[in-house]
């Protein structure tokens, strides 16, 4: 019965594979994705498209060294494709579907901390706050991961030409925009 009256708040899962204290976490824009990254300094994205009800807990799905000093904060992208952790002054962006650091932005603020990163609602930019400012980048990662993506479903069979035609025009449009932005069509390992 709906009376307004508070009953209970109940545990859905936990999240467990790190050695040490969570800093931060994120989730993706459907919830079916989520990403911690720990004082050990892992990060890691599990898949909570789960039956919490009936006690599943979520999969790891990828996990990623970061290489910061400090706290950490981190953002997922809305497609849980995309891992961005700050650390101090630098920014790195790591694909949540190989575990690789694809790009890393140095000294973003001079004289102070990232306090704070998170993804625009399309996931096309990445921002960072710190020293009264915010500071917008482009998602070039998630370029690269949309065109990964995209090839792995092209390889499938089944596809229809409708998908088919979609899968390309995904790629050929984000090759288009790393191209001129003088940007890597892959991701290179680090």
């Amino acid at each position: 019965a709906r009376t307004g009256e508070f009953k209970q708040v109940s545990r859905a899962f936990e999240l467990a594979g790190h050695t040490s204290g969570v800093y931060d976490f994120s989730f993706s824009s459907d919830s079916t994705r989520m990403a911690t990254v720990s004082k050990d300094g892992s990060w890691k994205v599990f898949n909570t498209n789960i039956e919490f009800e009936k006690g599943e807990d979520p999969h790891l799905l990828v996990t990623g060294k970061y290489t910061g000093s400090g706290p950490a904060h981190l953002a997922l992208s809305p497609n849980g494709e995309v891992v961005a952790i700050a650390s101090g002054t630098s920014l790195s962006l790591y694909s949540a579907l190989s575990g690789v650091c694809d790009k890393v932005i140095d000294n973003i603020y001079p004289s102070g901390s990232i306090t704070r990163v998170l993804f625009d609602s399309a996931g096309d930019h990445v921002l960072t706050a710190g020293e009264k400012h915010v500071r917008v980048f482009h998602n070039v990662t998630g370029r690269r991961t949309a065109i990964a993506s995209a090839r792995l479903r092209l390889s499938m069979a089944n596809n229809s030409a409708a998908t088919k035609e979609r899968l390309e025009g995904i790629i050929s449009t984000a090759e288009t925009f790393l191209k001129s932005l003088k940007e890597p069509l892959v991701t290179k390992a680090k």
